[in-house]
């Protein structure tokens, strides 16, 4: 079996959603060194993060009333099929188009995690990650919604159009998406050591 690390690197200086949206919610991470080996005979450190940093899970919760959140998902629910579904590179800003998820010819079954690389990737660390990132337009998230996946993972920071004020305040697609029941799995990494299909 070949197993593929998706989660992103957390590191000081590192791309956070503070930079381009709100600095006193999600700035970081911080990384303080408290003790090393040489010096101290061991090593220690303290890592001050927002919950939004990296690749990380979410629920419902994080944008909806009365959803569990991400300690009250049972384990098992953590481990599934999964489609990949591999898209020409996005450049920045664009849609994500439903013909594109349509004719892709990866099965996408009820209950899979539906893996999504657009090579957004490829940005992480660097200026515009957030902002410029590509996104869905909502019948390209409707056909996800009605595979009823678990799991929605992508290699975008953001499902929705972060510079149209009306989806940067509403969320709209995912909104959507927890309403259906799924979890958002964001953003993720690594997409040129994957393949287009069932995982």
């Amino acid at each position: 079996m070949k197993l593929i690390e998706i989660s992103g690197l957390i590191e000081e200086g590192m791309w956070n959603y503070g930079e381009e949206l709100n600095e006193d919610v999600f700035a970081g991470p911080k990384i303080k060194e408290l003790a090393n080996v040489k010096k101290d005979g061991f090593s220690a450190h303290r890592i001050e993060f927002s919950v939004l940093t990296g690749t990380y899970l979410e629920t419902g919760a994080h944008i909806l009333p009365d959803f569990i959140t991400v300690d009250q998902v049972p384990l098992e629910e953590l481990f599934l099929d999964c489609s990949i579904i591999k898209l020409k590179d996005k450049l920045p800003s664009e849609h994500i188009k439903v013909e594109e998820l349509e004719n892709s010819e990866v099965e996408v079954k009820k209950g899979d995690c539906l893996v999504i690389y657009t090579g957004w990737d490829k940005m992480w660390n660097k200026k515009g990650f957030v902002i410029n990132s590509p996104h869905f337009e909502y019948k390209a998230m409707d056909w996800i919604i009605n595979k009823e996946v678990k799991v929605l993972a992508a290699d975008l920071p953001c499902y929705d159009d972060i510079k149209d004020p009306d989806d940067s305040k509403n969320l709209p697609n995912l909104r959507n998406l927890y309403l259906s029941g799924a979890m958002c799995l964001a953003p993720i990494v690594n997409g040129d050591k994957v393949e287009n299909g069932r995982a």
